[in-house]
């Protein structure tokens, strides 16, 4: 993969940088704000090499890439270098609905936390390490080494409020050293002294309450966010010649001392009260809250919302200092779709699925789903299922034992020292609940079953052909017209994505009669909710993506009727949607209807019908023949 290459590419179908607002990165995922999401391009940037699924949630524009991400974002970050982190100049389109606020509010969380996430992963994974080495003999607790690397693994928990402050500043918009200088009042070593002294502190006759900010979350963000009011009020007064000192003094000299007597100390309350609230629920739902979040982990990773869980999680391991609900769920549905995949790639006949199927599964087994699940569950749909079923039932014996993590980090096989506990028998637990969870997912799958293609099969038809012999070519190398009217070449389209044939190969048609109905066997793999357009797969593995009109997503779903559903199975002939072609035509839409054969790089040629072939009679016509 050219990461470089690809990097371009995404930042050419999102609308150029002039379109890109903000961008980070998670462990799977490039994550985008963008200015107008309506500039970008899903279908295009879906098609690129190296990536695996494009979704807009969360106020984000996501673009899953897999591990690789890093690299990608990398050289992504270097062509828009130029674009700043906040500018209070552009109007984003905002959502004021509840859904909306939501979003906002979960994109501001991830935004926060994502960055950090490597640092306290890797010091967090030290931790562990260090509490297996002297149970190895490889090393001793009172050894100055051994201390040192204690100090290492803690810095980066105990400077937290620092990581925050920096990337809180870049949602915010505030100064991002000045940020950090405010954190540094927090945790400065004679405030600490101060505190331990006996006596009461006073900041102008007003009570400072003695806290703790090592490793704290949220009263640095309610610092940074109020920060980022009184700064702009301090540039607004500060005259130009001293505003380079005179503002972050207005700044410093007004947050500070509300960070000390207010805002701190409802931080930790509110931090406090997070980890309580967990702890609460796993003390009231015991095994059942872990198993019921275990099987709809997947789904909630789908939406890329398990980034609000970070508070509650890092608050938990602050205090008591171990998460019980949220790492170990994730454990057990980590292990279950690393499972599912690798019992598909075992059990398919179809290469390619074998291939993604291996790697997905690898990936899933080591902490990341992303693949496993875009590439492979969410594909067959009955593998998922299987999947939620092994994690359900370990998540009930993993909650019965009460597992716990002491590391923020995503569960898998090389992260299994987070659930290690001096003297306890929790490592022994996580592996017992890992292992039952491969086995019951692994077992599922083969129970279920999914839909595949039997390579075996399509190769003797092959053989039957070149015989000369009689076969029914229908469902497998002929593509009839879903739709009657007049057939024209994709060159011809008004839409640049088809007539370059970036979605693939195929053929246009002007329809005469507003119904689309099934070009072969098959099954329904998606209708958009615009009803504008859908998604086939014939029972031999053949896609196909039936566009109607051009730009007629932005109807919004008028004058479409959908009559069938994702994962329907469908026959040749059969209605899938009625669409009002007057009326489309009379709001101006061009209905010049797509056929596009989207897996066309997996066939050798597609032969075309020849263009201006009237489709007027009831019996369905060949438009595209497949070799």
């Amino acid at each position: 993969m050219n990461y470089k290459t690809l990097a371009q590419s995404i930042l050419k179908h999102v609308g150029g940088k002039d379109n890109v607002q903000d961008a980070i990165h998670c462990m799977t995922r490039l994550r985008l704000t963008l200015k107008n999401p309506s500039l970008a391009n899903s279908e295009e940037i879906s098609d690129l090499e190296g990536v695996i699924k494009v979704a807009s949630t969360s106020g984000q524009y996501q673009i899953i890439i897999g591990s690789n991400v890093g690299y990608v974002y990398k050289e992504f970050a270097k062509l828009i270098d130029t674009v700043p982190k906040s500018d209070s100049n552009i109007e984003t389109m905002k959502d004021n609905s509840l859904k909306g606020y939501f979003n906002r509010f979960a994109n501001l969380i991830t935004g926060i936390f994502a960055p950090i996430i490597p640092a306290i992963a890797g010091a967090g994974m030290l931790k562990a390490l260090l509490v297996l080495l002297p149970m190895l003999n490889l090393m001793k607790e009172d050894s100055q080494t051994y201390l040192l690397l204690k100090i290492i693994s803690d810095a980066a928990f105990f400077f937290l409020p620092m990581l925050l402050a920096y990337t809180s500043s870049q949602k915010f918009g505030t100064n991002p050293m000045v940020s950090i200088t405010l954190a540094g009042v927090l945790l400065h070593p004679n405030l600490t002294t101060l505190f331990n002294s006996g006596e009461s502190v006073l900041f102008a006759g007003i009570p400072v309450k003695a806290v703790s900010y090592g490793a704290s979350v949220i009263p640095i963000i309610l610092v940074v966010w109020l920060m980022s009011y009184v700064e702009k009020l301090a540039e607004k007064v500060s005259p130009g010649p001293v505003k380079i000192f005179l503002a972050p003094l207005i700044t410093i000299i007004i947050v500070a001392p509300i960070a000390l007597i207010v805002l701190g100390p409802l931080g930790m309350y509110l931090g406090a009260g997070l980890a309580a609230g967990v702890l609460w629920i796993h003390q009231t739902a015991g095994w059942a809250a872990v198993a019921l979040l275990a099987v709809f982990l997947p789904f909630i990773i789908m939406f890329g919302m398990q980034k609000v869980f970070y508070p509650v999680v890092i608050a938990s391991l602050a205090s008591p200092g171990y998460d019980s609900l949220i790492g170990v769920a994730m454990l057990v549905s980590n292990m279950a779709q690393g499972a599912g995949s690798l019992a598909v790639s075992f059990k398919t006949k179809d290469p390619k699925l074998k291939q993604i199927a291996l790697s997905g599964g690898i990936s899933a087994l080591f902490g990341i789903t992303e693949p496993a699940l875009y590439g492979v569950h969410l594909k067959l749909k009955k593998t998922l299922f299987a999947c939620m079923i092994g994690a359900g039932i370990s998540g009930i014996i993993v909650g019965i034992v009460k597992l716990k993590a002491f590391v923020m980090v995503s569960p898998g096989i090389a992260t299994m020292p987070i659930f290690i506990e001096k003297g306890t028998s929790n490592f022994t637990y996580a592996v017992i609940g890992a292992i039952i969870s491969i086995v019951i997912t692994f077992a599922m799958v083969y129970l279920i079953g999914f839909d595949d293609v039997n390579v075996k099969d399509d190769k003797q038809k092959d053989m039957n052909l070149d015989e000369g012999k009689p076969q029914n070519t229908v469902n497998r190398k002929v593509i009839y017209s879903p739709i009657k009217g007049d057939v024209i070449s994709l060159k011809h389209v008004q839409d640049k994505v088809f007539s370059e044939e970036v979605m693939g190969k195929g053929m246009a048609i002007k329809p005469i009669e507003g119904k689309v109905v099934a070009p072969f066997d098959g099954t329904v793999e998606m209708v958009f909710h615009t009803k504008h357009a859908i998604g086939l797969k014939s029972a031999l593995g053949v896609e196909v993506l039936i566009h109607i009109g051009i730009d007629t997503v932005n109807l919004n779903g008028q004058y479409f009727t959908s009559h069938v559903q994702g994962g329907d199975h469908i026959k040749q002939g059969q209605l899938l949607i009625d669409f009002d072609l007057k009326n489309i035509q009379k709001a101006g839409y061009d209905t010049t209807t797509p056929v596009v054969i989207t897996n066309s790089a997996d066939y050798l040629e597609i032969l075309s019908q020849d263009e201006k072939v009237e489709r007027v009679s009831d019996k369905q016509q060949p438009l595209l023949t497949i070799l």
